[in-house]
């Protein structure tokens, strides 16, 4: 329990030292954008990791967090956090209408019905341009600003982004010990059986939309004020693929694969942006790699050899002995 706490005090330490670590500008702004796409990839988890269901619209989710917290800013000077609340249940209204008719479908019809809701969304905030500018896009978002402090620059913007992140995994936590996390876990591996036993399969199925929409959501309203942008292009279906990229590269079968993933896939679309034409080819062969050779994600196989290390310890240990 000590060492426990040891670690978190380190970390905390760590994290509260980044911004005076890093003094470049846009490598705080990458690491910002890690944080951002770490609470999308979360929900995702909780979706797709824990319930089985694939959703490649995320960025819909996304994009209603933004617009819901932007306009509320812009058009009726809305404080900040109002907005983001807003912002947030607007996008867990979404993931239950989405939810519901979508309990009964599975595997490629599944897929196919959240990749429909994602454009339907983007086509809206296109077409309706008397409330959303259209491909313009609403430009200057305000800045959050709270307790009297304006979080003007990436290194404020940094602590307010490891906070909610923080929430996020202690919830996603919380969540995964819990009657429902073993509920959900259960649907993924046979969901007939997990009915059989009791469990309410659908109920569980469209609170699992829920949550994930909550989790982008949140994302999306954080990342208007964070790029004082909300813009369709922002909120495309390429986006979608990246952050379930990130889920199944990180490993979607636990919290700490969505930080892993949004960190790799992140600095690795950075450093491939001269190829930006080939992105869906590039995170296709990334998706089949991962699937074939690391089916449990960077963080299984991270898992994996520490428990072999562990019990190669273990083993020498009883030999002396």
């Amino acid at each position: 329990m000590k060492r426990a706490w040891l670690l978190r005090l380190a970390i905390a330490v760590f994290l509260a030292a980044v911004p005076w670590l890093v003094t470049s500008p846009y490598h705080m702004h990458i690491i910002n954008l890690v944080g951002l796409y770490t609470l999308i990839t979360l929900g995702l988890n909780i979706l797709s990791g824990y319930t089985g269901q694939v959703s490649m619209g995320q960025a819909g989710f996304m994009a209603v967090g933004a617009y819901t917290c932007a306009l509320l800013m812009l058009r009726l000077n809305m404080p900040f956090w109002p907005s983001v609340l807003a912002g947030v249940l607007l996008a867990v209204v979404c993931g239950l209408a989405f939810g519901i008719p979508a309990m009964k479908l599975r595997g490629p019809y599944l897929v196919m019905a959240t990749v429909g809701f994602g454009e339907i969304v983007r086509l809206v905030l296109v077409n309706w341009v008397p409330v959303t500018r259209g491909a313009a896009g609403l430009t200057g978002i305000p800045v959050p600003a709270f307790v009297g402090l304006r979080v003007s620059d990436e290194r404020r913007f940094f602590y307010l982004v490891v906070a909610l992140v923080a929430v996020g995994v202690a919830a996603a936590l919380r969540l995964s010990a819990s009657k429902i996390g073993r509920a959900l876990v259960a649907i993924r591996e046979d969901d007939v059986a997990a009915e059989a036993m009791g469990v309410p399969v659908n109920v569980y199925k469209v609170a699992a939309f829920a949550i994930s929409a909550a989790y982008a959501g949140l994302a999306g309203a954080m990342y208007g004020p964070f790029t004082s942008v909300a813009s369709p292009d922002s909120f495309t279906f390429d986006d979608s693929v990246g952050y379930l990229c990130m889920s199944v590269v990180g490993g979607n079968r636990g919290v700490w694969g969505a930080l892993v993933g949004a960190f790799a896939l992140t600095v690795l679309s950075e450093l491939l942006r001269p190829f930006q034409s080939y992105r869906l080819i590039i995170y296709g062969l990334i998706l089949i790699c991962t699937v074939v050779f690391l089916p449990q994600g960077v963080t299984g196989l991270v898992m994996g050899l520490i428990r072999r290390w562990r019990r190669g310890s273990r083993g020498v240990r009883g030999e002396r002995e």
